[in-house]
């Protein structure tokens, strides 16, 4: 195989091929050339090339978060880096693998004036599962090797998450020679962390058998094993199970779907009756803030977090157990036991939020007015099955909420810390790893504009359709009650007014645009088509000039008084 002269370079390429890595989002540069001469040249590479490292480290969180596997980033040195970190950061608290390769000047040159130079040792060292650096010299392949090995092995153990691998090199950088070193392919087995014991066995146990209220909390989670494992508890009428749409679970009567729209029909006088003895959660991010406010407000006795995380998260403030281990295992654990019950707790949730279900289809029932609401139901209605839909940050995501999931759908979002910085680019990432599937991603106008440098790449898949939500921005601050009655709200949230025509324009987007609820339903109607001239379809919702959050003040009134 024709490739890099560097040797270690050359090496690491087989490595990362040997241990599954084979997908590589490269921006170019001088100094990353090594890099991108071996990812090329390997014939079970796959490459991609992004010139936004911004955009490159979304995608690539796309595609990793598609089906669990290692993408590789790679940049060339000084800021280029730098431009990752959004990704690293949303890839860091979703635990995605995102395998993060940084070409360098060589270490003498750090802080000596030259160009591209920057600290980039540890540069991501607060929101990093672990850090290496290979040696300058590319004479010591053994010891790079087995940093390199150290570095996958990180990558790919329980739990995973975005691993920074940094690579000084010297000139010449574009070089290339024969290269047949089998040394380097290597399998790496993988840690996995779980810390049962006799004594938790028993504690969790006896928990269990006296507790009579169990609120089951299951966040993002875009595998779809636990709903097996949680079948048993569903049946049991001690449990209430809460999740949102990002959890891709889905039973309907036995589940709790949509947490806000629930609780708007829990009354103030009954918030201690639903209060929970114990609080199970596992997953990721929860979207709604109400259930955060509520049950921090009334603290349970018992609260554990299962599952395989790189931090100690508390959000509900009041934890008492960390459990280290698959929530399966811990499901199945806890189905085996045999528990006294006098208690109707889960059917008390699930009856609010079939009561709160009446009250939503009635409200849109007598809704005729063009608003943002409005506009998400036909939007849902009109999904594919068995398609994929990206939700983006802010009012999108949380608009989503507010309806039943669709079973045949899987949901995306970036909830790890909730940016509107890359949703498109991620939902390109996904589109691009799953062509047999439409893609359709829903974004607030900002969020759109923030990140339209996502359509600036040559692979932009036909099977990717764009939605745009624009409401004059900042629909967000429309819905919070404290942004709403800001005295600074005419400047910092004021509309404005983006040409996202030209933006279209600019990357060959076919673009099509509503006004009107008459005008949405008839371009739904031919959306979804792969066009002749196989490029994605953007679709403009113009609700800027409408009172979308009135519309919502009304929604929760009429649940909660229905």
């Amino acid at each position: 195989m024709i490739t890099t002269k560097i040797k270690h370079v050359a090496s690491f390429a087989n490595l990362c091929v040997a241990n599954g890595i084979k997908t590589v989002v490269i921006s170019p540069g001088s100094r990353n050339a090594p890099l991108v001469t071996a990812f090329e040249s390997h014939p079970a590479i796959k490459t991609y090339l992004v010139h936004d490292e911004r955009v490159a480290a979304f995608m690539a969180l796309g595609m990793a978060e598609t089906f669990g596997e290692p993408v590789i980033i790679t940049c060339t040195s000084g800021s280029a880096p730098l431009n990752y970190a959004g990704a690293i950061v949303e890839a860091y608290y979703r635990q995605i693998p995102l395998f993060v390769v940084t070409a360098d000047r060589p270490p003498e040159l750090i802080d000596q004036g030259d160009g591209q130079t920057i600290r980039q040792r540890n540069v991501f060292a607060n929101y990093i599962k672990d850090s290496f650096e290979l040696p300058a010299s590319p004479n010591e392949i053994e010891r790079s090797n087995q940093i390199a090995r150290e570095a996958i092995q990180s990558l790919i153990s329980i739990p995973t998450g975005p691993v920074h691998l940094n690579v000084p090199l010297y000139e010449p950088l574009y070089e290339r020679e024969e290269f047949n070193d089998q040394n380097s392919d290597v399998q790496v087995e993988p840690l996995v962390a779980n810390n049962w014991s006799k004594q938790d066995l028993k504690e969790i146990e006896e928990i269990w058998k006296n507790s009579q209220k169990v609120l089951i909390i299951i966040g993002q989670n875009p595998n779809d094993g636990l709903l097996e494992s949680l079948a048993p508890l569903l049946e049991r009428p001690e449990v209430a199970v809460l999740v949102e749409n990002t959890s891709n679970l889905v039973h309907f009567g036995k589940i709790v779907h949509s947490i806000d729209r629930t609780l708007a029909k829990i009354e103030d006088s009954e918030l201690v009756m639903y209060s929970p003895d114990l609080i199970i959660s596992t997953g990721g991010a929860i979207i709604s803030k109400r259930i955060k406010r509520y049950l921090r407000d009334f603290s349970p006795a018992h609260n554990w977090r299962v599952g395989q995380y790189l931090i100690k998260e508390d959000t509900y403030q009041s934890l008492t157990k960390m459990i280290v281990s698959p929530p399966k295992t811990l499901f199945n654990f806890l189905a085996g036991i045999d528990k006294v019950v006098d208690s109707n707790y889960g059917n008390k949730w699930k009856q609010k939020d079939l009561m709160a279900q009446v009250g939503h289809e009635g409200f849109l029932s007598q809704e005729t007015d063009f608003s943002d609401l409005k506009v998400f139901e036909l939007l849902l209605d009109y999904l594919p099955e068995n398609s994929n839909l990206h939700m983006g940050n802010s009012s999108v995501v949380r608009y989503c909420q507010l309806f039943n999931p669709i079973k045949s759908i899987r949901y995306f979002s970036n909830r790890g810390v909730s940016g509107i910085d890359g949703s498109l680019s991620t939902a390109v990432g996904c589109a691009i790893k799953t062509p047999n599937k439409l893609n359709t991603v829903i974004l607030g106008d900002i969020s759109f504009v923030y990140d339209s440098n996502g359509l600036w790449i040559n692979e932009l898949p036909s099977n990717l359709r764009i939605i745009v939500v624009n409401n004059g921005g900042g629909g967000i601050f429309k819905i919070l009650p404290d942004a709403r009655n800001s005295e600074h709200k005419d400047r910092f949230y004021a509309p404005h007014n983006p040409k996202i025509a030209g933006i279209c324009e600019a990357f060959n987007v076919v673009h099509k645009v509503a006004n009107s609820l008459n005008e949405l339903e008839e371009a739904m109607l031919s959306f979804y088509h792969i066009p002749e001239h196989d490029r994605p379809i953007l679709l403009e919702v113009n609700t800027s000039e409408i009172e979308s959050q009135l519309v919502l003040d009304r929604y929760f009134k009429f649940i909660a008084d229905k």
